[in-house]
């Protein structure tokens, strides 16, 4: 069912389009540890915590999409936390059935863990499930360290987890740095029957020397590689305003070297509302992709998370 409010649309130049956010994220604070939103943890990098050191659950989330013609939603592994990380993905699937909320999940799994297959199957007994998000991440400067070592991708561990996803039909969802771009060309050529999802536009850092032309080249080298998507969400890395001045080239780029059919929204919500709220998202959208067909808006705001979530 559409959240749109038809007196009162947020955003009138999706009208006819069924949204489709394909990242964001639900938190029940008293549930799980979800150690990274304690204020005690270090700051984060995106800016301040206080205003998402709460409950983010449907209703918060539907208030935020309201005027938006939306109609299914992929909940992504928040860092909750728990002992045993099947138990978010529990979770998610009683959200959904009492209240339609997500659509569709990536759980949270160590690809290089010993027990990696076995908990992939821990989450597959759930049916909302369409991947797994698992950590990769990895700087020379140490800003982005979310694996426990570099070069994780290709880890024979690893490699027989992400058959293990291909064969059951699962995506791998994964943060990286434009750095890390080859390594996932890499991985796409290996194993051409997994889709691999490249989460918050590669955590582009335009102001960083050498990080746009690594991110260029990087993006470029997909193209051919059709079993790869990116995300068109997490832009704060890029602009913490979305400012469409600064995004828009990077955009045009990746949608013309991967093709709209390989592109998709996602809210990151509730982090990205930190800096840049669902109506200021849209307000930068617009601009960004005025020279953009029908067709490709469809594929970007829906279309594409249709067909890689098998919504």
């Amino acid at each position: 069912m559409s959240v749109t409010d038809c007196t009162a649309s947020r955003a009138d130049w999706l009208d006819g389009i069924e949204l489709i956010d394909a990242h964001h994220h639900f938190w029940q604070l008293g549930r799980f540890p979800y150690r990274w939103l304690d204020p005690a943890a270090p700051p984060a990098r995106f800016g301040d915590k206080a205003a998402i050191q709460k409950d983010f659950l449907p209703p918060d989330f539907l208030g935020e999409m309201a005027g938006l013609p939306l109609v299914a939603s992929v909940h992504v592994q928040a860092n909750c936390g728990a002992k045993d990380p099947a138990e978010e993905t529990r979770w998610l699937h009683e959200l959904s059935v009492h209240s339609g909320w997500p659509t569709a999940a990536i759980a949270e799994v160590d690809l290089t863990a010993v027990n990696a297959i076995e908990l992939i199957d821990r989450h597959r007994s759930y049916t909302l499930l369409r991947g797994i998000r698992t950590p990769v991440a990895w700087d020379t400067e140490g800003r982005w360290r979310v694996s426990a070592r570099p070069n994780v991708m290709q880890d024979p561990r690893f490699r027989d987890a992400a058959r293990h996803l291909a064969k059951h039909k699962l995506v791998m969802e994964c943060v990286v740095v434009p750095s890390q771009l080859d390594e996932v060309a890499a991985l796409a050529q290996a194993e051409s029957d997994l889709t691999i999802v490249i989460n918050h536009f590669a955590t582009l850092e335009p102001q960083r020397e050498g990080n746009a032309e690594q991110w260029r080249e990087g993006v470029s080298a997909l193209s051919d590689l059709t079993n790869v998507f990116v995300k068109l969400s997490g832009l704060w890395t890029v602009d913490k305003g979305w400012s469409a001045q600064v995004l828009k080239p990077f955009v045009a780029h990746l949608v013309d070297s991967l093709g709209a059919s390989r592109v998709l929204w996602g809210s990151n919500m509730p982090v990205e509302g930190v800096n840049c709220p669902i109506p200021a998202q849209f307000e930068q959208l617009k601009i960004i992709l005025a020279d953009r067909s029908r067709e490709e808006i469809a594929l970007i705001f829906g279309g594409t998370a249709k067909h890689v979530f098998r919504i």
